[in-house]
Parts: structure tokens; C-alpha cells; sequence
């Protein structure tokens, strides 16, 4: 088996070579959407999980694996925002657009900001939930492996540099991700 963080670093590579094709002003227009919703998720996190978990009967939360509701309210929502900042009306930031090498160049680092910003975060929170307790078949033989008993020092280090890690870590970087995205919006809106 393969460590699970090249299949994450993979995915984020997939996000890269989309916005070779999409270009920077695209995708910096996804990058404002997601970094101001990623900021908007932190803040309602506390208020919106104890209701989520108040509200599900004492049986079922403890069925799942500690941070499986927490996993699912990042996961849904950040998934379902990249969908909608990729597939919606796609807000364009007001740069020259690029042609050929520079805008390959360009979107495919746009889209590892994009791809670090959705992927990371889903990454991370399953990871904080020991990837719900999922099991892998290992070798030939079919014994199963627990996919959070088997992460490598590399793993256990990248996830610490993931956007919700980020934003647990200091109550300044949270701040420092809404500035960030209202800059972007900023240019965005006064083009």
C-alpha cells in the first residue's frame, strides 16, 4: 500500500493542471471564494457543530469515530463550494489574461493554491478523524490495515501545515486568511 498522502498530493496536482487550463484570473477568483468561506467555516465551527452533534441522538455519535461530524461539515461544505466557485458564475480577477507558457505557468499555481486550499482542508480534517476508522485490504492474503494506523512521519508533518491546522494553530492566521480574501475581492469588485 502506498502512503495515503501521495494520493492527496496527487489530487492537488489534478486542481494545478485544471488551472493550466483555466488561467489565473479564474482561479483567483476561486481562490477569494474559497479562502473567504474557509474563514466563514472557522468562525461558525464551534456554534455550528454543537448544534449539528446536540441534535443527533447519543447512539449515533457514538457509532463513529471521534471528529467524523467535524470531517463532514468541512468536507461537505468545502467540496460543495469548490464546485460552485469552478462551476458557477466564476468571479474573474482583473489581470492581463495570459497566453500560452505564462498562463500555464500561472494557472497551474493558482490552481495549487485551489488544490491546497480544498483538497488540504478535506485532508486534514479526515486525518483529525482518523480517516473514520476506515480499513484497507493489505497484500494478497486479505488481512485489513486501518488506514490511520499506517501514516508515515511525512504525512504527519504536511498535515500540520493543512488550512484548518493553520487556523487552530495561532488566532492571527485566521484573521490574516479573511484579509487575504477580502483583498482579493476588493480587486475583484473595484476592477
Amino acid at each position: 500500500m502506498i502512503p495515503i498522502e501521495y494520493l492527496w498530493l496527487t489530487v492537488i496536482l489534478v486542481f494545478a493542471i485544471i488551472g493550466m487550463g483555466r488561467g489565473l484570473w479564474k482561479e483567483l477568483g476561486a481562490t477569494t471564494v474559497l479562502l473567504l468561506s474557509l474563514f466563514a467555516l472557522h468562525l461558525g465551527e464551534e456554534l455550528i457543530l454543537n448544534k449539528l452533534t446536540g441534535s443527533l441522538p447519543a447512539s449515533t455519535t457514538s457509532a463513529f469515530p471521534e471528529g467524523t461530524v467535524r470531517a463532514a461539515y468541512y468536507s461537505v461544505s468545502i467540496v460543495f463550494i469548490a464546485f460552485i466557485a469552478y462551476q458557477g458564475v466564476t468571479l474573474e480577477f482583473p489581470v492581463k489574461k495570459q497566453k500560452g507558457v505564462f498562463k500555464w505557468v500561472f494557472g497551474y499555481l493558482g490552481g495549487l493554491v485551489n488544490g491546497y486550499l480544498t483538497v488540504g482542508t478535506v485532508w486534514n480534517v479526515l486525518s483529525d478523524a482518523k480517516y473514520l476508522g476506515i480499513s484497507v485490504p493489505m497484500g494478497s492474503n486479505g488481512t485489513k490495515i486501518a488506514v490511520s494506523g499506517n501514516l508515515t512521519k511525512l504525512h504527519d508533518s504536511i498535515v500540520q501545515a493543512l488550512p484548518v491546522a493553520l487556523m487552530n494553530s495561532n488566532s492571527f492566521v485566521p484573521y490574516l486568511i479573511l484579509a487575504l480574501g477580502m483583498i482579493l475581492l476588493l480587486a475583484i469588485i473595484l476592477k
